[in-house]
């Protein structure tokens, strides 16, 4: 199948049509499902908002669940949790669902709060929950053609509830300490960023179609949506680890896993939905796509510009290989490595990463390979701007295999690294995700260059060069971190490890916003 858009009643493509719209239909439900209770959860953290009878109430639950009590009354564990940690503790233990170290004390200090930090974070919640039940279906590209009044009806909803979400969750924020924000310093950065980050994409996404720039705000609405989708692609991380995971485990435990990919993840998601959405659409002609990049002149000849600096990033990205996977392998080698990273951080990168010198060498030779094959794509497809023959040759199916061959290394240390815990944080969660998209991108792009589709070879070529950078991306904003004024508290809990490590996946985030204004956006008619 070409990557062209299908006929819409073709037959050889009418089963890959249907399952789209099974696989959007479940998507849609899961999160109508996350908005309704995400709904509740806001009416009980209401209830309770600065309420001591309430919390001395959460507190009892919580030690009967640290003593192995089980509580059948699921009723009452509803009532003061809400019906998506009752729901949870049908499929996980007690103390992971109720007990320390997890959603037992965070529901707690909810109610032991000042009032309006509880009303502040219960609108959130509710509004949140808003979003997902008007944002589901605001993708579904018939809908729109459909129902186009349905469609802004929907849409004006969710601008509303959205903004107000985030002006709700700055307020919560801006007024409580950080050492009282579950899971501590991570996730008071992650969701200041998130805060803003839904804020903006919110208002470019108006000002594209004020502007009636269609691609931009359906694909500014996508990211803005995939970032929302932090809140129940979380709570489902949750759900999935309390079931399949150790029973000993903690729900925090299962939090460092979830948290150290949330981001990148949801970012990939919204990606895939403008993806999905691109293929339905209908090709331009040459002339009309001419005329549709016009207005993005500017756009890209900033692309052009950091193309041009392209081969710095490049080569400080083989260089930091060189020297952390082959001349000084393993983090116990960085300065302030023993004061910075938790010691069972330490032991598993070490036992995994620096002890196997096969893994380590394949792993910089294929990065090594794969950033020379991006710098001859970037510089050919964007400074000199040269006829695709030129750059879909050699150089860039080198970079498809590198790619393929760091994912395949990535994926096999994140295994061997395992389960997330207190000691090891994250466990192998990065890799495994890392090397996924990795893997996932450079199918892509082989598939792109096989068919000759050199837009998409320029935009997955973009990305690929992306999850090669990404690693070693992780040391500079490690030594970056290392730098700032950060509490022994949370240096100790580990934070300046997670968050370098959640970090290095954030290009991704760059590589979407290309394709925001990417030539294979500009080919596509959106409506």
């Amino acid at each position: 199948m070409s990557l062209a858009a299908a006929k819409p009643h073709s037959p050889t493509t009418a089963w890959r049509i249907w399952l789209l719209r099974a696989i959007a239909a479940a998507l849609a439900l899961a999160m109508l499902i996350y908005g309704v209770a995400a709904i509740d959860t806001g009416i009980v953290n209401f209830k309770g908002s600065g309420n001591a009878d309430i919390a001395a109430k959460r507190l009892d639950i919580v030690r009967a669940a640290e003593a192995g009590e089980t509580n059948e009354n699921t009723r009452t564990l509803s009532e003061h949790s809400g019906i998506a940690v009752a729901f949870l503790s049908k499929y996980a233990s007690a103390k992971y669902s109720y007990g320390k170290d997890g959603l037992g004390e965070t529901v707690t200090a909810y109610a032991t709060a000042p009032k309006t930090n509880g009303i502040a974070l219960s609108l959130h919640n509710a509004l949140a929950g808003t979003c997902m039940l008007f944002g589901a279906l605001q993708f579904w590209p018939a809908l729109r053609r459909r129902f186009p009044l349905w469609h802004r009806a929907f849409g004006g909803i969710y601008i509303l509830a959205a903004q107000a979400a985030m002006i709700g969750a700055m307020y919560y924020l801006a007024h409580t300490p950080v050492v009282a924000i579950y899971d501590h310093l991570t996730f008071y950065v992650g969701l200041w960023a998130l805060a803003i980050g839904v804020t903006l994409t919110l208002w470019l996404a108006i000002y594209s179609m004020m502007r009636k720039q269609i691609a931009q705000h359906q694909a500014f609405m996508c990211l803005n949506y995939g970032m929302l989708l932090t809140a129940p692609i979380q709570r489902y991380g949750w759900l999935a680890f309390g079931a399949l995971g150790p029973q000993d485990m903690r729900q925090l435990e299962a939090n460092y896993a979830v948290t150290a990919v949330l981001v990148p993840l949801t970012v990939m998601i919204g990606y895939a939905l403008f993806t999905i959405n691109r293929w339905t659409q209908t090709d331009r002609s040459a002339s009309a796509k001419q005329k549709t990049a016009q207005p993005f002149a500017l756009h890209a000849k900033l692309g052009r510009g950091l193309a041009m600096l392209s081969p710095l990033a490049l080569l400080a990205a083989g260089v930091t290989v060189v020297q952390h996977f082959v001349i000084q392998p393993g983090l116990s080698k960085l300065d302030q490595a023993s004061q910075m990273i938790p010691a069972g951080v330490l032991d598993m990168t070490n036992k995994v990463v620096a002890e196997h010198p096969s893994s380590r060498l394949l792993f910089a030779l294929a990065t090594l390979v794969g950033l020379l094959g991006a710098a001859r794509l970037l510089w050919q497809a964007f400074v000199s701007q040269r006829a695709p023959a030129h750059y879909m040759g050699a150089s860039t199916w080198a970079l498809a295999a590198s790619g393929m061959t760091v994912g395949a290394v990535l994926l096999n240390w994140g295994l061997a690294m395992g389960m997330p815990t207190f000691a090891t944080l994250e466990g192998g969660a990065g890799y495994l995700f890392g090397g996924a998209i990795a893997m996932l991108f450079s199918s892509l792009l082989a598939m792109a260059l096989i068919q000759r589709e050199h837009t998409w070879v320029k935009e997955w070529g973009v990305f690929v060069t992306a999850t090669l950078i990404a690693v070693p991306s992780f040391f500079w904003q490690f030594n970056l971190l290392a730098t700032l004024p950060i509490s022994t508290q949370f240096i100790q809990e580990g934070h300046v490890f997670r968050m370098a490590s959640a970090g290095q996946w954030m290009l991704l985030i760059g590589a979407f916003v290309y394709a925001m204004f990417s030539e294979a956006t500009h080919s596509k008619l959106a409506r």
